[in-house]
């Protein structure tokens, strides 16, 4: 959301996962609190499964809302949404990142395959898991089974943002 603000979008739409998600359930509150900042004049949110077909049916009536409300910029919760949004986008005539930019989630090696290329924030799932399984081994042997913090996500910006039109 900071870096799309910085490249002046104002109104951003987030088509998100499962709210049964953990991770979902901290994204959704951390688009609530950075659409809480004064430059955002209209944040909205679609919620989905994670899949490509919700993607495709969520992204149609953010891309043809009115003008006043029509999101500049479109976040989504994983890359097989984005590259849904993304085809949705080119049959509906958008052009991405000149109309709409579409960053993403995951930073999978289908990002750097569409075209544009997407740009997405990127976690290391494998540090991730391996996170996971040393806890609850340690959960099952009797030691330490606390939660620890796992590494902030990066952007990787690529083709599929930049400024908004004026």
């Amino acid at each position: 959301m900071r870096y799309l603000a910085a490249l002046g979008h104002r109104r951003i739409a987030r088509v998100g996962g499962s709210a049964a998600f953990g991770h979902t359930a901290i994204r959704t509150a951390a688009f609530d609190e950075a659409a809480r900042e004064p430059a955002l004049a209209g944040a909205s949110q679609v919620a989905t499964d994670f899949s490509g077909d919700a993607g495709a049916r969520a992204t149609p009536s953010l891309l043809t809302a009115a003008a006043p409300d029509r999101p500049t910029a479109i976040v989504y919760d994983n890359d097989i949404m984005a590259v849904a949004g993304l085809s949705v986008a080119a049959e509906m005539g958008r052009r991405v990142p000149a109309d709409v930019s579409l960053p993403a989630w995951d930073d999978s090696q289908v990002c750097r395959l569409t075209h544009p290329t997407l740009s997405a924030m990127s976690h290391d799932v494998h540090a991730f898991g391996a996170e996971v399984a040393r806890t609850l081994f340690g959960v099952i042997t009797g030691e330490d089974g606390e939660s620890h913090p796992v590494a902030t996500p990066l952007l990787t910006p690529r083709g599929s943002t930049a400024p908004p039109k004026v």
